[in-house]
């Protein structure tokens, strides 16, 4: 296994890149798994300077959010540029920007087709004042690690397709919780079983996943195959479900931590466990010769 000097000044520039961000996307994903844990909702500790406190929390509530999902967004984009090229990685990266920024404003005018909801100010920017930038951001963060870890079931096409679209819905289903139950980053004005998330969500991700997915490839080509044999994907994958899952704990919202997490973790490991399955296989007997 390479050393982390090795990934971090080896290879190409758009590999040195791509790992830089993983790791910078690390160490923000820890920062703020703490910060929840030590600062959000919790008094000034004794010792502390409370105005300077104060100002720390501000901007960390402002701006950390946002910063988080940007260096994931970095590590994704260059991984896959790395793999097909700058050009197709930067159109691919570009064609589910859209696409799903398309979706997500008209999702959060009309309801359609995701449900009622809103966004706060905690994420950024807001798009139209509907939608944070870096949703669409990590949407494509989400489906780089997904169809990485998907690849390597080596199925065919479709197969493939609605793989990677259980990859992203295994992540909503820890996500949404953690991210509207346990911290308001968004609010939903519907009902539903699921900490009060409507089913029509869920039917959503997993229609808008493998036409994403579709998108991705069609875009960034034959390239694409390359992830199945990056250890980049999963790791982006594990990272993004590390803070939903700390938030889900620290919050107590138990259910969503086993079940969301657990199929993350699921989805993480059964490529291995499918390449087990087959190197152990006995090789079939060989056919002994008519008399």
């Amino acid at each position: 296994m390479p050393s982390l000097r090795s990934l971090l000044t080896g290879g190409s520039a758009l590999r040195r890149a791509a790992v830089w961000c993983a790791l910078a996307y690390a160490v923000f994903t820890l920062m703020s798994i703490g910060a929840f844990h030590f600062m959000v909702g919790k008094p000034v500790p004794d010792g502390f300077d409370a105005s300077a406190w104060v100002r720390g929390y501000a901007f960390g509530m402002k701006y950390f959010g946002a910063l988080i999902i940007y260096v994931g967004f970095g590590a994704a984009l260059f991984g896959l540029a790395d793999a097909v090229g700058l050009r197709r990685g930067v159109l691919g990266a570009a064609a589910v920007v859209a696409l799903t920024l398309a979706v997500e404003l008209v999702g959060a005018r009309t309801g359609f087709p995701f449900g009622d909801h809103g966004y706060g100010g905690q994420l950024g920017w807001l798009v139209l004042g509907l939608v944070p930038f870096v949703i669409p951001l990590s949407w494509f963060l989400m489906l780089y690690a997904s169809l990485g870890i998907a690849l390597r079931f080596r199925r065919g096409p479709v197969a493939t397709l609605v793989l990677t679209a259980l990859g992203l819905f295994a992540w909503d289903v820890l996500m949404e919780p953690a991210m509207s139950a346990a911290y308001p980053f968004w609010m939903w004005r519907s009902t539903g079983v699921y900490y009060g998330m409507p089913l029509a969500n869920w039917l959503s991700w997993l229609v808008i996943g493998p036409v994403i997915t579709l998108a991705l490839r069609r875009v960034a080509g034959p390239g694409l195959e390359r992830l199945a044999s990056d250890v980049l994907p999963p790791v982006v994958y594990v990272l993004t479900g590390l803070l939903p899952l700390a938030l889900a704990l620290e919050y107590g919202l138990w259910p969503a931590a086993a079940i969301g997490g657990g199929a993350m973790l699921l989805y993480l490991v059964a490529p291995r466990i499918g390449d087990a399955k087959r190197v152990a296989r006995p090789a079939a007997a060989p056919s002994r010769p008519a008399p």
